[in-house]
């Protein structure tokens, strides 16, 4: 099993986060309070994540393969924030969902049912993705 393909953690599954090899990410996951999340602009709804810019970039590409409009990652609060009341809240949560990115790491500040629509869209990207890959090769 890739490091993509990994099941997302929460700090209450024994560690903080899971072990990764990024260092930018393990310095973003374990100091995040102070760093400012980017924001990933889907269909439905905005996520805040955490992580580095490497890894948070990977994440919304491969988000991207089962949208039919192209997700945007922000540096800065989109226009209008955050429209759910439970994910403005998310981030006093400590117990963040922790998705793993190939050997980095993306922290999600959301709600739980937006946790799961994150992780759906995610797991979707990367069964796309793979499709994509196994098609190409079989066609070489």
């Amino acid at each position: 099993m890739s490091p993509a393909d990994s099941p997302p953690r929460r700090p209450e599954d024994g560690d903080d986060h899971p072990s990764v090899q990024c260092d930018a990410c393990e310095e973003a996951l374990t100091a995040r309070r102070a760093h400012s999340p980017s924001f990933l602009l889907l269909e439905t709804f905005t996520a805040p994540l955490i992580g580095c810019p490497e890894h948070l970039e990977e994440f919304a590409t491969i988000c991207g393969y089962a949208t039919a409009t192209t997700p945007d990652l922000l540096e800065h609060r989109p226009a209008g924030g955050i429209s759910c009341p439970s994910c403005r809240l998310a981030p006093h949560n400590p117990t963040q969902l922790v998705i793993p990115v190939r050997g980095g790491a993306v922290a999600s500040l959301l709600c739980p049912t937006h946790q799961a629509e994150l992780v759906t869209q995610f797991q979707n990207g990367l069964d796309t993705q793979q499709q994509l890959t196994d098609s190409l090769d079989r066609s070489l």
